[in-house]
């Protein structure tokens, strides 16, 4: 009689420390599915409609609003109906602060490690570590989180920059995609080396594309030779930093072609209309002056060959009226 005492009152100790009954044998056919079902914090164990038992061995649930204390002079956040998990130890302390919490706030699931420390997900040679003391997030295949080695994913941030930012632009000034190194604030992305000079490195900037549109400043920055090439050896393209631009081929786009000169209706001035002209502005006509040159900032090299091609095409038809002269003169 003792025993059977002793096992109701354990049995009603287990139940009550629960909050909810601990369903041995299966009560439902959904506790069926898993025997052993524990239910803590949670409502009635009968199966409605309405409130159908969790499938689930143990199952943790919340009913009260939970808010989240943001420092002064920012006001607390309700974040909704939460369930909260927290582990703690001796070293980390027994506050509500303190440890490792999980929780789940209406939809949103948090895992947040509220120490100096770091979070690791491993399995077998694979592990993923979210490092608060390098300010990185490291995916690799070692377990040594300050190694490279066969790394597939490496993002590493100093402790002034974003080392790899991502924002929709609902905020005036931001980027949608912002790769930003230390050496320059201004550059959306940069790419960098460096150069030993007098027993220093100084980091050198070898590749850098700027954003925002910025006065007087390049949208694309290379230092040293930008190459496309055909996967090989060979520069199908390049540019070196002394201005000279190497390729096989260049295609200019333009729907103006200057066949207008070999029509009825084109007024082909006359050579000594041509010669007033020259006397008068010192340039050919339906071409750009030097100081015009000079104030666009360079030559078009497509705008200056169809100009090149129309004027040649106006010398064709000269020496052509210039050949039916001398067969006149011939004839005579």
């Amino acid at each position: 009689m003792k025993k059977l005492i002793l096992i109701a009152v354990t049995s009603m100790a287990t139940q009550l420390s629960f909050g909810q009954q601990s369903l041995f044998p299966a009560v439902s056919i959904s506790n069926a599915t898993q025997a052993g079902y524990v239910g803590i914090g949670t409502k009635s164990t009968t199966t409605t409609t309405n409130t159908p038992l969790p499938n689930f061995n143990l199952h943790l649930h919340g009913t009260s609003d939970f808010f989240t204390f943001a420092p002064f002079p920012n006001p607390p956040l309700n974040v909704g109906k939460t369930f909260r998990l927290g582990f703690t130890n001796t070293s980390t302390g027994m506050t509500s602060a303190d440890g490792v919490e999980l929780r789940l706030s209406e939809n949103n699931f948090t895992l947040e490690n509220r120490e100096n420390g770091n979070i690791f997900i491993g399995i077998p040679n694979l592990s993923m570590i979210f490092s608060n003391s390098s300010s990185r997030l490291w995916v690799g295949t070692v377990s040594n989180m300050t190694s490279t080695d066969q790394a597939r994913m490496n993002i590493i941030a100093p402790s002034t920059e974003n080392g790899f930012y991502i924002q929709a632009p609902t905020t005036s000034g931001k980027y949608g995609l912002s790769v930003r190194m230390i050496d320059n604030a201004s550059d959306a992305i940069q790419v960098n080396g460096t150069l030993n000079f007098m027993g220093s490195n100084i980091p050198i900037k070898n590749f850098s594309v700027k954003g925002n549109g910025e006065v007087n400043t390049k949208d694309l920055f290379v230092n040293g030779v930008f190459r496309v090439t055909n996967g090989s050896t060979t520069n199908e393209f390049s540019v070196d930093n002394t201005g000279k631009v190497r390729a096989r081929e260049i295609l200019v786009d333009e729907n103006t072609i200057p066949d207008y000169v070999f029509k009825a209706d084109y007024k082909l001035m006359t050579l000594k209309e041509v010669e007033q002209f020259v006397t008068k502005y010192h340039h050919l006509p339906n071409v750009k002056s030097e100081l015009e040159f000079k104030e666009a900032g360079g030559v078009d090299l497509g705008e200056m060959n169809l100009k090149l091609l129309e004027k040649v095409e106006e010398l064709t038809l000269y020496v052509i009226d210039l050949q039916k002269q001398i067969d006149e003169l011939k004839n005579k």
